[in-house]
């Protein structure tokens, strides 16, 4: 919750934009779960919130998942 709390002047300053790329950014103390706390306290309407979580989470599965196969295939070899 500190991590949150921490960056939500960057959220507050860029609005939804911020609260997208928050979530996109996968490192700890990041993410969905994050982005929601930081949302509700920072009293952004849902409307505008859910997209912006949902779009980041997206993107944010697409990064983890192309470094999981990048990672897997040069151990494996391919």
């Amino acid at each position: 919750m500190d991590k949150s709390l921490n960056k939500s002047g960057n959220i507050q300053k860029y609005g939804e934009w911020g609260l997208l790329i928050f979530v996109v950014i996968p490192l700890p103390g990041t993410g969905v779960w994050s982005g929601s706390l930081a949302a509700a306290l920072l009293d952004m309407r849902f409307k505008w919130a859910f997209p912006a979580i949902l779009v980041g989470n997206l993107i944010a599965a697409v990064i983890i998942m192309g470094l999981s196969n990048g990672v897997i295939g040069v151990w494996v070899g391919f």
